[in-house]
């Protein structure tokens, strides 16, 4: 297991004014997360640093009384390794999945086929490309990149993934696709019947959805991801990658969410940087700042258990 840096030092080190105090605040604040899923995991290892391996983050939510995570790597399929980390660790639910970068043959049904396939069943998510997608090359930099739809209407290579998902019975989550893209992918779901896609990381820089895109994704069946990455984001941010990504702070987010309405939502961490918190710390300091930005436990329940579950296939309770 990888040396952890202590919450404490890590909550000191956030730029934003007050937010050393304010998290760890949400800390001990007690148990607020009991039985959620985190639907964004970041873990060891992998081609970038990691501050906990995938085993690690399964026994630290586990020990927090979560109820699930999902394992996402940018570059390598997670099905398999959240098959291992289930038999490591049992007693929490462990789910992985495939991102659709050029590691992996991009939008490659086959992919999709080996991940939905691997032993064990814990493959349940696909990504579409995130650090490969058009868009988040345009954002970040220059040059080309994966497209999944134009003018409106998603590719014959994004149909064939839509085909895949619907035949496995797969979450569709959307990546850094643009937000047009995000709406043509939400729309085209909704006309094949497909009931599980989730628009990943919706306020982040990369999609970037305005509310009314987030609402007609909403009507198209699609649930909106909101993570606490983003809170840590922007130029003051205390970890010089993350400036070049606005904040998205979690007043924000619980505008957003009294505004579409929060059976519309899934929270998440997308932890797992090296210099961050660990991910169950984050997903608390998120969830207790909703409830601090007047978002009732009722609805935190609803997005952090269970629409993540219903989107796994899980009970609505254990």
């Amino acid at each position: 297991m990888r040396t952890m840096i202590t919450t404490a030092a890590l909550v000191a080190a956030l730029a934003l004014p007050g937010a050393g105090v304010r998290a760890q605040s949400a800390l001990e604040s007690g148990n607020p997360i009991e039985g959620a899923i985190d639907f964004h995991v970041h873990s060891a290892p992998d081609t970038v640093a990691r501050n906990l391996s995938d085993i690690a983050v399964a026994e630290q939510a586990k020990r927090r009384g979560m109820r699930g995570i999902v394992l996402k790597n940018h570059m390598t399929m997670t099905a398999d390794r959240a098959a291992l980390v289930a038999e490591m660790v049992p007693g929490i639910e462990v789910f992985g999945g495939v991102v659709l970068n050029n590691s992996v043959g991009g939008l490659n049904p086959t992919a999709v086929d080996v991940m939905a396939g691997m032993e064990g069943g814990h493959g349940k998510v696909v990504w579409l490309p995130t650090r490969d997608a058009h868009h988040n090359i345009a954002t970040f930099g220059e040059g080309e990149g994966i497209r999944v739809a134009e003018n409106g209407a998603v590719t014959a290579e994004m149909q064939a993934i839509l085909d895949k998902v619907q035949e496995h019975d797969l979450v569709l989550q959307t990546g850094h696709v643009s937000p047009e893209e995000v709406l043509a992918i939400t729309a085209r779901a909704k006309e094949m019947g497909i009931d599980k896609v989730a628009v990943t990381h919706a306020m982040a820089k990369v999609p970037g959805l305005s509310i009314d895109q987030m609402k007609q994704a909403a009507a198209d069946g699609a649930v909106l991801e909101l993570v606490y990455l983003n809170h840590l984001m922007g130029p003051d941010a205390h970890l010089d990658w993350m400036h070049e990504w606005d904040q998205v702070s979690i007043a924000d987010m619980a505008a957003a969410i009294k505004e579409v309405g929060a059976e519309h939502f899934i929270l998440a961490s997308d932890l797992g940087q090296t210099g961050n918190p660990i991910h169950p710390d984050g997903y608390q300091i998120l969830a207790t700042g909703l409830e601090d930005e007047g978002i009732s436990e009722a609805d935190l329940e609803t997005m952090m258990s269970t629409n993540p579950a219903r989107l796994l296939g899980l009970d609505a309770k254990n």
